[in-house]
């Protein structure tokens, strides 16, 4: 005996009933039952028997087609938990940033294809330069995060520093990546803000002195602070460094000299650096 054999009433349906007015499969509704985004009304506690109102078809129909978008569970939950006139609008949201990500995956998927035909021209695309950079001292913050948790952090930690340090900043913002930040790797990543005098720190902020050195960079506009355009900028600096030095002991970073949210798309907004030491 399945669930099909039992009875609908006119405020209960079977599985095998709601999957025929909803035109889903029983496995669809079992899947959306697991996911805790279609929980039927109703389990028979003996038999194990599931059971939907008819009220549910609607949010069933939904919740297929949302899967087809490939929306994140939490995303498609949270548009579901919303009252009917704001659905729309959070869709429109969500997808927008699905588009962003997917322009995103696509760039990079570009840039791979490159460097996997052993294509040169990406490295050579900028104009490297070299600079001596002073001892600074710094006010930090650091964290261990994944990319997607990247650029907030970015800018709640230059929005703290700045307002700590105030009319004592003394040179560029700094974003150091002392490690990979990926799906995967998580970093960790140290920003920075230069400052001079003395300062009473909060308990997470840390301040320490970045040591003088040499470092190859190159000057990006706002626009080109994306994928793939900066991996390709950091191609260039690297392969810099590699035919004029060798690696020390600092680490990779963007350089900040100007306010981001004053900058027009073209404007020059900031440098992709790699400290190194010269030879000789």
């Amino acid at each position: 005996m399945t669930d099909n054999s039992t009875a609908d009433t006119p405020t209960s349906l079977t599985i095998g009933a709601f999957a025929r007015a909803s035109r889903l499969s029983p496995k669809a509704l079992r899947l959306y039952d697991d996911l805790g985004l279609l929980p039927p009304a109703r389990v028979d506690p003996a038999t194990g028997y599931r059971y939907y109102a008819p009220g549910q078809l609607a949010a069933a129909q939904l919740i297929a087609l949302l899967r087809q978008l490939d929306l994140p569970l939490s995303e498609i939950r949270s548009l579901l938990d919303a009252p009917a006139p704001e659905r729309a609008a959070r869709l429109t949201q969500c997808w927008g940033g699905l588009e962003r990500a997917h322009g995103r995956r696509r760039g990079l998927a570009q840039y791979l294809i490159e460097k996997l035909q052993g294509e040169t021209e990406m490295t050579i695309t900028y104009e490297v330069r070299e600079r001596f950079v002073p001892a600074q001292r710094m006010a930090t913050l650091s964290r261990r995060l994944y990319v997607a948790d990247l650029q907030g952090f970015i800018m709640e930690s230059f929005d703290t520093l700045h307002a700590l340090v105030g009319a004592q900043a003394a040179g560029a913002s700094l974003v150091i990546f002392h490690g990979q930040v990926n799906a995967d790797s998580d970093g960790p990543v140290e920003v920075c803000v230069p400052f001079s005098g003395t300062l009473t720190v909060p308990e997470k902020v840390t301040v320490r002195e970045e040591p003088a050195h040499q470092e190859a960079y190159v000057t990006l506009t706002k626009a080109q602070f994306v994928f793939p355009d900066i991996l390709r900028a950091y191609d260039a600096v690297f392969e810099y460094a590699r035919h004029h030095g060798t690696s020390g002991e600092l680490h990779p970073r963007e350089v900040y000299p100007r306010d981001w949210n004053t900058l027009g798309e073209h404007d020059p907004a900031g440098d992709v650096a790699y400290p190194f030491v010269p030879r000789g």
